[in-house]
């Protein structure tokens, strides 16, 4: 079976090596940024992808570490020890709700959904099949 995508590919759709956490778990980031974004496109991707595509699968890829990351930090803004005070980011979108508005052209462009991406989640039609962003 031949991969949508590989590693050197994504690599240079990207513009940077993969991280150690990316390339130890390519094929497991690959099967999420490929079924988020057959959710997203409603449609199921085969190989050989169109060069839209491929950068778009990359991007989506990009998206889980970039997830991670902010997962780490829980949206912290500040802390601070002396009588105990946390404050939280409220106004950061996250990395998925941020790949879908930077991508939302190339979205557009690849979709077969009926529906359009409303309020943070891709909906088919009425159907309950959505896609949360958050």
């Amino acid at each position: 079976m031949t991969p949508l995508i590989t590693k050197q590919q994504i690599e240079a759709l990207l513009g940077r090596s993969l991280s150690t956490v990316e390339d130890t778990n390519f094929d497991t980031y690959l099967k999420i940024a490929t079924e988020r974004l057959e959710d997203l496109l409603c449609l199921t991707l085969t190989s050989p992808l169109a060069d839209g595509l491929q950068l778009l699968l990359a991007r989506c890829f990009a998206t889980i570490a970039q997830e991670q990351a902010v997962s780490a930090n829980l949206g912290v803004k500040d802390k601070k020890v002396e009588d105990f005070s946390i404050s939280y980011r409220d106004d950061e979108a996250s990395p998925m709700e941020a790949f879908v508005e930077q991508n939302k052209l190339a979205i557009g462009q690849y979709s077969e959904c009926q529906a359009e991406i409303r309020q943070g989640k891709v909906c088919h039609d009425d159907s309950i099949r959505c896609l949360w962003l958050r």
